[in-house]
Protein backbone atom coordinates (compact mmCIF):
# COMPACT_ATOMS: atom_id res chain seq x y z
CA UNK A 1 0.00 0.00 0.00
CA UNK A 2 2.79 2.44 0.82
CA UNK A 3 4.31 1.81 -2.58
CA UNK A 4 1.13 2.99 -4.31
CA UNK A 5 -0.07 5.44 -1.63
CA UNK A 6 -0.28 8.47 -3.95
CA UNK A 7 -2.34 6.59 -6.51
CA UNK A 8 -4.64 5.22 -3.81
CA UNK A 9 -5.24 8.64 -2.27
CA UNK A 10 -6.04 10.25 -5.64
CA UNK A 11 -8.61 7.54 -6.45
CA UNK A 12 -10.24 7.63 -3.01
CA UNK A 13 -10.40 11.45 -2.82
CA UNK A 14 -11.98 11.52 -6.26
CA UNK A 15 -14.60 9.02 -5.07
CA UNK A 16 -15.44 11.28 -2.13
CA UNK A 17 -17.10 13.70 -4.54
CA UNK A 18 -19.11 11.11 -6.46
CA UNK A 19 -22.16 13.03 -7.75
CA UNK A 20 -24.46 10.03 -8.10
CA UNK A 21 -24.10 7.76 -5.08
CA UNK A 22 -23.88 8.52 -1.36
CA UNK A 23 -23.08 4.82 -0.90
CA UNK A 24 -19.92 5.18 -3.00
CA UNK A 25 -18.93 8.23 -0.94
CA UNK A 26 -19.53 6.36 2.29
CA UNK A 27 -17.49 3.35 1.21
CA UNK A 28 -14.72 5.67 0.04
CA UNK A 29 -14.65 7.33 3.46
CA UNK A 30 -14.32 3.95 5.15
CA UNK A 31 -11.50 3.00 2.78
CA UNK A 32 -9.71 6.33 3.39
CA UNK A 33 -9.95 5.75 7.14
CA UNK A 34 -8.29 2.33 6.78
CA UNK A 35 -5.56 3.70 4.54
CA UNK A 36 -4.80 6.68 6.79
CA UNK A 37 -4.33 4.43 9.81
CA UNK A 38 -1.41 2.80 7.97
CA UNK A 39 0.25 6.05 6.87
CA UNK A 40 2.17 8.94 8.39
CA UNK A 41 1.81 12.64 7.60
CA UNK A 42 4.76 12.56 5.19
CA UNK A 43 3.17 9.65 3.30
CA UNK A 44 0.04 11.68 2.51
CA UNK A 45 1.93 14.61 1.00
CA UNK A 46 -0.05 17.18 -0.97
CA UNK A 47 -3.18 15.02 -0.75
CA UNK A 48 -3.59 16.31 2.81
CA UNK A 49 -5.01 19.66 1.66
CA UNK A 50 -7.40 18.11 -0.90
CA UNK A 51 -8.59 15.49 1.56
CA UNK A 52 -9.23 18.00 4.35
CA UNK A 53 -11.23 20.31 2.10
CA UNK A 54 -13.30 17.45 0.72
CA UNK A 55 -14.09 16.05 4.17
CA UNK A 56 -15.27 19.44 5.47
CA UNK A 57 -18.02 19.57 2.85
CA UNK A 58 -19.82 16.68 4.58
CA UNK A 59 -19.96 18.17 8.09
CA UNK A 60 -23.51 19.39 7.54
CA UNK A 61 -24.64 16.76 5.04
CA UNK A 62 -28.22 15.51 5.47
CA UNK A 63 -26.99 11.90 5.44
CA UNK A 64 -26.24 10.90 9.05
CA UNK A 65 -23.70 8.26 8.03
CA UNK A 66 -21.71 10.67 5.85
CA UNK A 67 -21.61 13.27 8.62
CA UNK A 68 -20.41 10.64 11.08
CA UNK A 69 -17.63 9.39 8.81
CA UNK A 70 -16.52 12.91 7.93
CA UNK A 71 -15.87 13.59 11.63
CA UNK A 72 -14.14 10.23 12.03
CA UNK A 73 -11.80 11.08 9.14
CA UNK A 74 -11.18 14.57 10.45
CA UNK A 75 -10.18 13.08 13.81
CA UNK A 76 -7.75 10.68 12.13
CA UNK A 77 -6.19 13.56 10.21
CA UNK A 78 -5.88 15.55 13.44
CA UNK A 79 -3.87 12.74 15.00
CA UNK A 80 -1.66 12.48 11.92
CA UNK A 81 -0.83 16.19 11.80
CA UNK A 82 2.60 16.90 13.22
CA UNK A 83 4.64 19.59 11.47
CA UNK A 84 4.09 20.62 7.86
CA UNK A 85 0.28 20.77 7.83
CA UNK A 86 -0.35 21.71 11.44
CA UNK A 87 -1.08 25.41 10.74
CA UNK A 88 -3.24 24.64 7.73
CA UNK A 89 -5.21 21.97 9.59
CA UNK A 90 -5.80 24.27 12.57
CA UNK A 91 -7.27 26.90 10.23
CA UNK A 92 -9.59 24.35 8.62
CA UNK A 93 -10.66 23.20 12.08
CA UNK A 94 -11.40 26.82 12.99
CA UNK A 95 -13.53 27.30 9.87
CA UNK A 96 -15.46 24.09 10.50
CA UNK A 97 -16.13 24.98 14.14
CA UNK A 98 -17.48 28.42 13.22
CA UNK A 99 -19.71 26.97 10.53
CA UNK A 100 -21.20 24.51 13.00
CA UNK A 101 -21.60 26.84 15.99
CA UNK A 102 -22.69 30.20 14.58
CA UNK A 103 -26.24 29.04 13.63
CA UNK A 104 -26.97 28.34 17.32
CA UNK A 105 -26.68 32.08 18.08
CA UNK A 106 -29.79 32.69 16.01
CA UNK A 107 -28.34 35.87 14.45
CA UNK A 108 -28.84 35.58 10.70
CA UNK A 109 -26.91 38.69 9.71
CA UNK A 110 -23.97 37.60 11.84
CA UNK A 111 -24.09 34.13 10.28
CA UNK A 112 -24.03 35.66 6.80
CA UNK A 113 -21.03 37.82 7.70
CA UNK A 114 -19.14 34.85 9.18
CA UNK A 115 -19.87 32.70 6.13
CA UNK A 116 -18.42 35.39 3.87
CA UNK A 117 -15.14 35.08 5.76
CA UNK A 118 -15.10 31.30 5.94
CA UNK A 119 -16.44 30.15 2.58
CA UNK A 120 -13.97 29.20 -0.11
CA UNK A 121 -10.26 28.49 0.24
CA UNK A 122 -8.92 32.03 0.65
CA UNK A 123 -6.60 32.70 3.56
CA UNK A 124 -8.53 33.41 6.74
CA UNK A 125 -7.97 36.89 8.23
CA UNK A 126 -8.80 36.46 11.93
CA UNK A 127 -8.71 40.16 12.90
CA UNK A 128 -11.17 41.13 10.16
CA UNK A 129 -13.44 38.28 11.23
CA UNK A 130 -13.29 39.43 14.86
CA UNK A 131 -14.15 43.02 13.93
CA UNK A 132 -17.16 41.92 11.89
CA UNK A 133 -18.42 39.66 14.68
CA UNK A 134 -18.15 42.45 17.27
CA UNK A 135 -19.80 44.97 14.95
CA UNK A 136 -22.81 42.69 14.40
CA UNK A 137 -23.08 41.73 18.08
CA UNK A 138 -23.07 45.41 19.05
CA UNK A 139 -26.14 45.90 16.86
CA UNK A 140 -27.97 42.64 17.48
CA UNK A 141 -26.95 41.37 20.92
CA UNK A 142 -24.99 43.82 23.08
CA UNK A 143 -25.26 41.54 26.11
CA UNK A 144 -23.51 38.73 24.25
CA UNK A 145 -20.76 41.14 23.21
CA UNK A 146 -20.20 42.18 26.82
CA UNK A 147 -20.10 38.53 27.88
CA UNK A 148 -17.50 37.92 25.18
CA UNK A 149 -15.47 40.82 26.59
CA UNK A 150 -15.67 39.47 30.15
CA UNK A 151 -14.65 35.99 29.00
CA UNK A 152 -11.76 37.35 26.94
CA UNK A 153 -10.10 39.30 29.74
CA UNK A 154 -9.94 36.09 31.78
CA UNK A 155 -7.34 34.88 29.26
CA UNK A 156 -5.02 37.81 30.04
CA UNK A 157 -3.39 35.49 32.55
CA UNK A 158 -3.27 32.30 30.53
CA UNK A 159 -0.08 30.28 30.92
CA UNK A 160 0.45 30.48 27.14
CA UNK A 161 1.96 33.75 25.97
CA UNK A 162 0.29 33.52 22.54
CA UNK A 163 -3.13 33.34 24.22
CA UNK A 164 -2.33 36.32 26.47
CA UNK A 165 -1.30 38.45 23.50
CA UNK A 166 -4.33 37.50 21.40
CA UNK A 167 -6.71 38.07 24.34
CA UNK A 168 -5.38 41.61 24.83
CA UNK A 169 -5.80 42.36 21.12
CA UNK A 170 -9.32 40.96 21.04
CA UNK A 171 -10.52 42.71 24.18
CA UNK A 172 -9.00 46.14 23.82
CA UNK A 173 -7.25 46.64 20.50
CA UNK A 174 -8.75 49.44 18.34
CA UNK A 175 -11.63 48.22 16.23
CA UNK A 176 -12.38 45.03 18.12
CA UNK A 177 -14.43 44.43 21.33
CA UNK A 178 -13.81 47.60 23.33
CA UNK A 179 -14.52 49.92 20.41
CA UNK A 180 -17.90 48.30 19.86
CA UNK A 181 -18.90 48.24 23.54
CA UNK A 182 -21.34 50.84 24.83
CA UNK A 183 -19.06 52.96 27.02
CA UNK A 184 -22.07 54.50 28.79
CA UNK A 185 -23.04 51.08 30.12
CA UNK A 186 -19.49 50.14 31.14
CA UNK A 187 -18.73 51.17 34.70
CA UNK A 188 -15.44 52.96 35.34
CA UNK A 189 -14.32 50.27 37.85
CA UNK A 190 -14.44 47.78 34.94
CA UNK A 191 -12.25 50.03 32.85
CA UNK A 192 -9.91 50.52 35.81
CA UNK A 193 -9.63 46.75 36.10
CA UNK A 194 -8.76 46.53 32.41
CA UNK A 195 -6.13 49.26 32.71
CA UNK A 196 -4.55 47.70 35.78
CA UNK A 197 -4.42 44.33 34.04
CA UNK A 198 -2.71 45.93 31.05
CA UNK A 199 -0.24 47.69 33.34
CA UNK A 200 0.59 44.31 34.84
CA UNK A 201 1.05 42.79 31.38
CA UNK A 202 3.52 45.55 30.46
CA UNK A 203 5.91 43.61 32.72
CA UNK A 204 5.01 40.22 31.25
CA UNK A 205 7.92 37.79 30.63
CA UNK A 206 6.98 37.71 26.95
CA UNK A 207 8.19 40.72 24.86
CA UNK A 208 5.27 40.25 22.45
CA UNK A 209 2.73 40.50 25.29
CA UNK A 210 4.53 43.57 26.68
CA UNK A 211 4.38 45.25 23.28
CA UNK A 212 0.66 44.60 22.74
CA UNK A 213 -0.24 45.73 26.28
CA UNK A 214 1.76 48.94 25.85
CA UNK A 215 0.20 49.72 22.46
CA UNK A 216 -3.31 49.18 23.79
CA UNK A 217 -2.72 51.31 26.88
CA UNK A 218 -1.36 54.17 24.80
CA UNK A 219 -4.32 54.00 22.46
CA UNK A 220 -7.37 53.56 24.67
CA UNK A 221 -6.45 55.93 27.48
CA UNK A 222 -3.44 58.15 26.72
CA UNK A 223 -2.30 60.08 29.76
CA UNK A 224 -5.03 58.79 32.06
CA UNK A 225 -4.05 58.12 35.66
CA UNK A 226 -5.41 54.95 37.20
CA UNK A 227 -8.14 55.48 39.77
CA UNK A 228 -9.40 58.76 38.31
Amino acid sequence: MKKHKKFLMVILIRALSDPFSSEVIGESMKAVAKVLKELKEKDIGSSFRDLTQEIRTYFDNEDDALRLWSFVLFGILARLTKRKWKGYFAEQECRATFHLCVPFLGLKRLQTAVNEHLDGTAELKPEELQVDICRHLAKENAELLENLYKSTIMYFFSRWEEIRAVAVKLAAYPGIILEHTDRQRMKWPNLDHLLMSLQFLKKDPSPSVQLVATEVLNDICPGRVLGE
